[in-house]
């Protein structure tokens, strides 16, 4: 789908709306965000109301800590109470596969596959299950992942079929890097615990087999300036989380460094990459500010 080009000029329809949202959004600076929240909702409304399918899908993909979970909470509500638009929102997180298994896969295959996060970490079969299941208007069970225990929780949660289904994730959307660029390492972990490449091709593959259920009918990413940034983002929600009650496994700064490095290697590809072809890219400054909204 083409998005307008676009403005910070709300709808009537919506100034209304501007109440509930602040509730919603917290600690966020609200007027951009508001914004940019009609301004999506407002065109995925009439991407449903356009579309031959009875659900759409729409990704939000972006760096941790970016805002993907909060952006796709505000755009449920509000295709909710303003359009009328039945929405379930489906997190790349609770698909990683379980711990045990995890380190299974890093036994056999490579030491690097027991963390989770980069492809070949997310029960792939499972997603396409939901996905299929959700698109032909049947309800469907759907993991619900604990990072602060690093494992999939016992209890599972129902999603039900709706007009749209926001798909949100780090990765959601990316595409397997170039050959070429996978000969050398980009950091320490890469440069310590595979020097071989082994890791990095394994990871490669195994996104190429994600398009399938990558498939949508918009993508919206979040661009975030610099890793630095995205480490003092990730490394507040494990402050959040820590705040919560959290877990076992809650992360210091310094593992939140360790951590962001698994991701860096997709995430500086999908900066490159995938800033001119999503349909919307939402562009964040050093302080998380809105900075700029590019649609392509």
């Amino acid at each position: 789908m083409k998005f307008p080009e676009y403005s910070d000029q709300l709808p009537s329809e919506l100034a209304s709306y501007r109440q509930p949202f602040g509730k919603l959004a917290g600690a966020l600076d609200s007027d951009p965000v508001f914004c940019l929240v009609a301004f999506l909702a407002v065109n995925i409304a009439r991407l449903a109301s356009e579309s031959v399918q009875q659900t759409i899908v729409v990704s939000i993909a972006g760096a941790q800590g970016t805002g993907k979970s909060t952006m796709s909470r505000l755009l449920a509500s509000m295709l909710h109470d303003c359009f009328n638009t039945s929405t379930t929102i489906l997190s790349l997180d609770d698909f990683y596969l379980p711990l045990e298994y995890r380190q299974r896969v890093a036994a056999d295959i490579h030491p690097l596959l027991g963390v989770r996060g980069v492809p070949g970490t997310h029960d792939l079969v499972l997603m396409e299950k939901v996905l299929t299941d959700l698109l032909q208007g049947r309800s469907v069970e759907v993991p619900v992942f604990n990072k602060g225990e690093d494992d999939r929780n016992s209890q599972w949660l129902e999603a039900e079929p709706a007009t749209v289904i926001l798909c949100e994730g780090w990765c959601w959307g990316a595409v397997p890097e170039p050959q070429e660029r996978l000969m050398h390492p980009i950091n320490d972990l890469e440069r310590t615990q595979d020097p071989d490449g082994l890791w990095r091709r394994y990871v490669n593959e195994q996104l190429s087999q994600y398009q399938s259920v990558f498939q949508a009918s918009a993508q919206i990413f979040f661009r975030a300036p610099s890793v630095e940034a995205i480490v003092r983002w990730r490394f507040q929600q494990e402050q959040e989380l820590a705040n919560r009650g959290g877990g076992s496994k809650v992360m210091s700064e310094m593992e939140v460094r360790q951590f962001v490095a698994y991701y860096e290697r997709i995430t500086g590809w999908m900066l490159e990459e995938m800033t001119g072809r999503a349909s919307v890219v939402v562009s964040l400054d050093e302080g998380h500010s809105i900075q700029d909204v590019r649609v392509n």
